[in-house]
């Protein structure tokens, strides 16, 4: 009975141990060893031996096909990602402090008090700007559709826009009229505030932020999903992030990744210790039959 036992025992014995004697040289030693100076066939293990390369090319794979600016977009345009607030925007304002817009006025003035002074400084740019010409084309469009054919004849549509664009040129450069425009742009920053109180009221300050936001996003994808991956391709061709992820994996320390293998694969890795072990098995149990 011996005779027809141990040849199976033996051969899945040798393979178990075999498969468990590699999975463990896949990490230890975890330095290599030496005896008279010769360093130990097989020392360190395979991982800790080929870990610059492998995490040279761990790294490479991650930065070139997971990582990709396609990828990143795609995750991030999802709304289920972003840790967007369920509440109104009233509430949210009003939480701040904020119950309406009229302190805004204050702020549009206060603006408007230092941007005039270098509008008026640059006026000169207006001259062919794209403005210039836009304003000259809808001036003789103005002309064409008030003016008869006979009285186009003596009438330079070119000429009336000039003296228009001259005049308020000058009236815009004349010192002396700073303050009237002052005044008239904070009168119409007041004129404007009510209307704008009105349509947040009834338009915006009930609108639920996170309701929103993932409405918007559904309509749009495609155009946040655009702008996300230039930002990301940006990020991709300005940050190092292949040798970012090189470096992390470096500074792991080979105990700690081998416990953090084990932990993820350790079910998988004795399995195939133990089928190691019935396959060497059923090959012993073979020889007897042949």
């Amino acid at each position: 009975m011996l005779n027809y036992l141990i040849p199976p025992i033996l051969g899945g014995i040798i393979a178990l141990s075999t498969n468990w004697l590699a999975i463990k040289m896949l990490f230890r030693p975890h330095k290599a060893k030496y005896i008279f100076g010769l360093r130990i066939p097989f020392t360190p293990g395979l991982i800790p031996k080929e870990r610059t390369r492998l995490t040279a090319k761990m790294a490479e794979a991650i930065s070139t096909r997971l990582l990709t600016p396609e990828v990143l977009a795609a995750e991030l345009s999802d709304p289920a990602l972003w840790p967007l607030p369920d509440i109104t925007i009233g509430n949210a304002l009003e939480s701040l402090g904020i119950k309406d817009i009229g302190p805004v006025a204050s702020s549009l003035k206060t603006a408007a008090d230092k941007l005039l002074p270098k509008v008026l400084d640059q006026i000169h740019l207006f001259e062919a700007s794209a403005l210039d010409v836009k304003l000259a084309e809808l001036t003789y469009k103005v002309v064409d559709e008030n003016l008869s054919t006979l009285a186009s004849i003596f009438v330079s549509k070119e000429k009336i826009y000039a003296s228009i664009k001259n005049n308020l040129l000058s009236y815009l450069s004349a010192s002396e009229n700073y303050e009237a425009l002052r005044e008239q742009l904070h009168t119409a920053i007041d004129s404007l505030i009510p209307m704008a109180q009105d349509f947040m009221d009834e338009k915006v300050f009930d609108i639920n932020i996170r309701d929103g936001l993932t409405m918007h996003f559904a309509k749009q994808k495609h155009v946040v999903v655009r702008v996300l991956t230039v930002i990301a391709s940006y990020i991709a061709k300005n940050m190092p992030i292949q040798a970012m992820i090189e470096n992390k994996l470096n500074s792991f320390d080979v105990a700690e990744a081998e416990d953090l293998i084990l932990t993820v694969a350790g079910r998988e890795l004795r399995l195939i210790v133990w089928l190691g072990g019935v396959l060497g098995f059923i090959i012993g149990s073979l020889t007897l039959v042949l």
